[in-house]
């Protein structure tokens, strides 16, 4: 009977033709998700309805990497009513299995490269989120964006804003203070053979305008592809990589609070930024979108997040309300590696800091 349900739930959704005559006013959002991201993708398409002002409508496309039939009706029941439509698309995973995943990172991952070729030629933008995001303002205003001739429209990351942090503080000696607490000095390892500017800016893929007419126009999702694998031995952070690489110099920059990460709260305070200082506080303190990034996420037993209670409040307005993680048993290993996580990263904020102190004075010839 759920089966029989769940399939007629999801003809319901899956109405291609229905992309081909939207308003241009409403905004298009591409998702991917497969089961275990099924909860936090809840949150997600709530928080953006929701938060959609009066007479706004949303149109998603979810790209299914494995959602269970119970999931698809905790969806159907959580979305009900609410001014927003699904529309579902089912890559073929086989095309690119051979793409490293780790973490808590699945090949869902890498659906987004596949946009342009997936999505009807009539949607020549659409916004990307992250499965893991709450959504608390319009989305229309992030629609409303001039994409212009960018391949895309992308916030700095927080966690490792440069292409090279070393490079970027040679060139300007505030950035001297953020390195040590830096996620990532050099997020494109192989940045120097790439010929790219180290002291660039890198961009979190996890909410993304992206001009997809550009795309189809240039093959981009073969560019990506390609890019992954051939230098596979150096990607970090999954598409990502492929997405900064390939864009290079041909990116836009969003707001930075239309892509909080969680290491907005590892800088002491503004004066520790990696970005303009006004924009810091705006991204920490009034977040238009809360991206829970890294893998210590709400939805886990581990209290990490400072905004925890705020992703189980929005759950709590889902098919999935009162539902709360269990504490896992006590394991010596996983006692340990909390504590070795904690002391490396001490570590290496000392460290860094000594290099870039270091590092300044070798350069201290240079404008600052």
């Amino acid at each position: 009977m759920l089966k029989r349900q769940t399939e007629k739930m999801i003809q319901e959704l899956c109405q291609s033709n229905v992309l081909r005559s939207v308003s241009t006013t409403d905004p298009i959002v591409l998702c991917a998700s497969d089961d275990n991201y099924v909860k936090p993708l809840a949150v997600t398409l709530h928080s953006a309805a929701t938060s959609l002002r009066a007479g706004n409508h949303l149109h998603v496309v979810l790209m299914d990497g494995g959602i269970s039939e119970s999931s698809w009706s905790g969806l159907r029941e959580t979305l009900l009513d609410l001014p927003i439509s699904v529309h579902v698309l089912r890559p073929n995973r086989q095309e690119i299995s051979d793409l490293v995943t780790s973490h808590h990172i699945t090949h869902a991952a890498y659906f987004r490269l596949l946009a342009a070729r997936l999505l009807p030629d009539s949607v020549d933008k659409v916004i990307y989120l992250d499965s893991d995001v709450l959504v608390k303002s319009d989305l229309t205003e992030l629609w409303n964006l001039d994409v212009g001739n960018h391949y895309c429209l992308a916030a700095v990351d927080i966690a490792c804003p440069f292409v090279d942090a070393y490079q970027a503080q040679a060139k300007n000696r505030r950035y001297r203070k953020a390195i040590p607490h830096l996620a990532a000095i050099s997020p494109i390892p192989n940045w120097r053979q790439l010929k790219l500017d180290g002291s660039a800016s890198y961009f979190n893929s996890g909410v993304m305008v992206l001009n997809l007419a550009r795309w189809r126009a240039e093959s981009i999702d073969k560019k990506l592809l390609a890019c992954l694998r051939d230098n596979a031995s150096h990607v970090w952070c999954w598409d990502q990589y492929a997405l900064n690489v390939v864009f290079a110099g041909h990116w836009g920059k969003l707001p930075a609070r239309w892509n909080q990460g969680v290491h907005v709260f590892e800088f002491p305070d503004d004066t520790h930024s990696p970005i303009d200082p006004e924009e810091f506080v705006q991204m920490r303190d009034d977040p238009a979108l809360v991206h829970f990034t890294t893998e210590f996420k709400p939805w886990e037993f581990q209290p990490f997040h400072p905004l925890r209670e705020s992703f189980y409040e929005r759950l709590d307005q889902t098919a999935w309300a009162g539902w709360r993680p269990e504490k896992p048993k006590f394991s010596l290993k996983r006692w340990w590696d909390l504590k070795a996580v904690y002391w490396i990263r001490k570590w290496v904020v000392n460290y860094r800091k000594a290099r870039s102190i270091f590092a300044w004075g070798a350069n201290e010839t240079l404008d600052p």
